[in-house]
């Protein structure tokens, strides 16, 4: 191929890419600032929008809706911190990170390399979707270190598919688990769902199964020749050699005898985290034991939390292994606890203004009982892009989501399955959960962006006729 074919060849795609990726840069600020901003548009539209005449007595029911409202997700905020961070222990924990190495060793022509990568990021983020996320991400790290002969920026956009088509869907689902936790915040108007009717719905598996096979084939014709494959950074691949350098030193150094603290050999002791590891275990098998239904319906996030968290301390093995990687998963835990209350303060303004039950209206205006599911999905869809956050923006949307539902006779089950996949469809297109995806990988989202555009087109076509078809089998 001559480089004048190539320009013509590749043109359409960079140029939509590079659309698209200005788009994000120069127009999509940080999430706090647009979690500021909605919060101005909510209370402008719940001033302007809603009955009610328009003077000092509604404005003060407004903000007196956010301030009630902005810690009613303090529960909420920290079971999604804990989420997170319980997934990057267990993906940073010596078994986990040894089964990587044990993959990245095993060299595979290009197209094997990144359907590998594709599965492991899109089977793990069902599975966890902290876990999958970071082991995803080294995992690459090790094949770049291994001087893979794949294009680089394909292998890091197939590692962050599982947050566009697996995630939301599976057994860490934000929406799926909170909806399954009694007591939640939205039970006033979705009520207490089983995972075994949303996650684990066979319409939900069916999807589930479909995408991973549509996206590890695109994956794989995806890959360029080898005259246009981008290679890892040479910088990449050096740092990652003196990791391992440094990381064989620090074992060969533990493993060294000599004179240690009572504090220090407590420190590098098993038994700390092995008995309460294994009191969490034992606390887990008496749950789930005493379930009459069956232990589908003892999955909450609370419960799903719990293991992973108990399976990560055990993982680790000391002490001081586990507070070292809780204290780098810490970093990525910030966002959630700064803008959580914000989310929950327009929660506040949007049922004290009653703004939730005109968009309820408007939704059932529009929608019927066969297209309502393709609605949320479209409609969860594009909110995501500017709310990138499936526990947060379905604290806003659920209480006119549920009320329209409930106005046309839509399951409810099949609303929260249609917001889910909705909801982490255009992840694909959007940076911010793959922020510490980049960290790891040394690349920045204009990289992957022109592939995670045709991964994005098949989801969402995918997408749209499920749910078209979807009030079949609900």
């Amino acid at each position: 191929m001559t480089a004048s074919t190539e320009r013509r060849t590749r043109k359409p795609l960079e140029r939509l890419s590079n659309l698209l990726s200005d788009i994000c840069v120069r127009w999509i600020p940080d999430p706090w600032i647009i979690v500021v901003l909605l919060t101005m548009v909510a209370g402008a539209v719940s001033f302007f929008a809603t009955p009610g005449g328009l003077g000092l007595d509604k404005a003060e029911t407004i903000v007196r809706g956010w301030g009630d409202g902005f810690w009613g997700l303090l529960e909420f905020g920290m079971q999604m911190a804990l989420m997170l961070l319980s997934g990057y222990v267990v993906a940073s924990s010596p078994p986990v990170r040894r089964a990587l190495i044990w993959v990245a060793d095993r060299q595979a022509g290009p197209k094997r390399t990144v359907a590998t990568v594709a599965l492991t990021s899109m089977i793990l983020m069902w599975i966890h979707w902290g876990i999958g996320l970071i082991a995803a991400g080294i995992l690459v790290r090790y094949y770049a270190a291994r001087d893979t002969k794949a294009d680089y920026r394909l292998l890091v956009a197939a590692a962050y598919l599982g947050m566009a088509g697996t995630f939301h869907a599976g057994l860490s689902s934000s929406a799926g688990l909170l909806v399954a936790t009694p007591g939640h915040f939205a039970e006033e108007y979705f009520g207490v769902i089983p995972m075994s009717q949303t996650v684990f719905s066979p319409f939900n598996l069916t999807l589930v199964l479909i995408t991973i096979v549509a996206w590890t084939i695109t994956a794989i014709v995806l890959q360029p020749g080898p005259a246009d494959t981008v290679s890892p950074p040479a910088e990449l691949r050096e740092k990652m050699a003196a990791e391992f350098e440094a990381d064989r030193e620090a074992r060969d150094a533990a493993k060294r005898p000599g004179k240690r603290t009572p504090v220090e050999i407590i420190e590098n002791s098993r038994w700390v985290n092995g008995s309460i590891g294994l009191l969490g275990l034992v606390y887990v098998v008496l749950y789930f034991s005493s379930l009459e239904d069956g232990i589908l319906q003892g999955l909450t996030l609370n419960s799903v939390n719990f293991i992973f968290l108990f399976v990560g301390i055990l993982m680790h093995g000391t002490p001081k292994a586990l507070l070292t990687a809780a204290q780098t998963g810490g970093t990525f835990v910030w966002g959630v606890l700064l803008q959580f209350p914000f989310y929950a303060g327009i929660l506040g303004m949007i049922v004290a203004s009653g703004l939730s039950e005109r968009i309820a209206n408007a939704f059932a205006t529009v929608a019927s009982e066969q297209t309502f599911a393709v609605f949320v999905y479209w409609y969860s869809a594009i909110l995501n892009f500017f709310v990138p956050s499936g526990g947060s923006k379905f604290a806003i949307e659920a209480p006119y989501l549920g009320e329209a539902a409930q106005t046309l006779g839509v399951p409810l089950d099949l609303t929260t399955v249609a917001y889910i996949w909705g909801d982490m469809s255009t992840n694909a297109l959007q940076p911010f959960w793959a922020l510490p995806l980049l960290a790891l990988c040394g690349l920045s989202f204009r990289h992957i962006m022109g592939f995670l555009i045709i991964f994005a087109l098949v989801t969402c076509s995918i997408g749209t006729v499920a749910f078209l078809l979807a009030p079949l089998f609900f």
